[in-house]
Order: structure tokens, then C-alpha cells, then sequence
């Protein structure tokens, strides 16, 4: 049995493994980061840490009307948490992401805990548009809704190598 939390960008439902996430939290204030790319919200500081926060919704391509304010935050583990993590689990998470401060990304609104058997995990639906389909890694069906399930990996491999492009000193 594995379990996710479930939470809103725009008009769909995601998912990611729960053992992915440190912390549930409120966006408080945020500081922006000049000259940085349009998903890169800002830093901000969550008990003396430094927080980067990014909106998935500029890959997802997910547009909200939720205030900023009233957003969550899902406050990812560090690449240091996961190999503990892989230490204590069987189970075996990518710490070759490239995650290496604290990280958390944006929501539109937090959902429930889903327990889900293995065997219940969908492939991704054959309709996904090719640009998104990179950062699904499966579906989750309950009644007559699909739970689209984040790979968070991939996104934040592509948050990291868009971030690099864009502060690299120009020649």
C-alpha cells in the first residue's frame, strides 16, 4: 500500500508519494529573486531556513484564480532527506535529483491522503499533451475522477536545468 497527498493546480487533481514531502505550509512572505525564470516565485524564510518556492503550474500548464495568499505550500524533502529516507524505507527514492536546498512547490489547495494499492496505479492516459507527459508518472482512478501522480523528479530536474540556463553569465 502506498500512500500519496492529493492537492488542486487549476483545474486538476495531483498526487505525490507522501514520503516525498516534508511539510504542509502557508506562503508567507516571499521575497522575489530578480531576473528569475516565471515559475520561481521567490525565497522566503521558513524558521531561519531559506525556502525556494516554484509553481508547477508553469510546466503543468494549469492557470489559477486562487490569491497567492491563500495558496499552500508542499515543502519537498532535500536530496540529505531522501538518502536517510532510503536508509530506513525499502523503498528506493532518486537522490540523483538535483535538489540539494530546501524546496517547495506552490498549490492551489491541499487535498486528502490517498491510500492506494500498487496494482491500482494507471499508466498515464495516451490523451496527456506530449509537453506535460514528462512530469506524470501514473493516474490514480477514484469514482469518476483521475488523480494525475507527480513526478516530482522530473520537475525538479527541469526547475534545476532551467535555472541553471538562466543565471549563467552571458558571453
Amino acid at each position: 500500500m502506498r500512500q500519496f497527498i492529493s492537492f488542486y493546480l487549476g483545474s486538476e487533481r495531483y498526487a505525490i508519494d507522501i514520503l516525498l514531502a516534508k511539510e504542509i505550509g502557508r506562503l508567507h512572505e516571499v521575497s522575489p529573486v530578480p531576473e528569475a525564470p516565471e515559475y520561481l516565485i521567490g525565497i522566503m524564510n521558513l524558521r531561519g531556513q531559506i525556502l525556494t518556492v516554484m509553481d508547477p503550474q508553469f510546466f503543468l500548464e494549469q492557470k489559477t484564480n486562487v490569491p497567492l495568499a491563500q495558496r499552500a505550500l508542499i515543502i519537498l524533502k532535500t536530496k540529505a532527506e531522501l538518502t536517510r529516507l532510503n536508509k530506513l524505507t525499502r523503498k528506493t527514492f532518486n537522490t540523483e535529483i538535483a535538489i540539494k536546498d530546501p524546496l517547495a512547490i506552490l498549490v492551489d489547495k491541499m487535498g486528502e491522503t490517498l491510500n492506494v494499492e500498487e496494482k491500482e496505479i494507471l499508466p498515464p492516459l495516451p490523451n496527456v499533451a506530449n509537453e506535460k507527459e514528462e512530469f506524470i508518472s501514473g493516474m490514480i482512478q477514484q469514482q469518476n475522477q483521475f488523480i494525475i501522480i507527480l513526478a516530482i523528479e522530473q520537475l525538479i530536474n527541469c526547475v534545476c536545468n532551467l535555472k541553471n540556463e538562466s543565471f549563467k553569465l552571458k558571453d
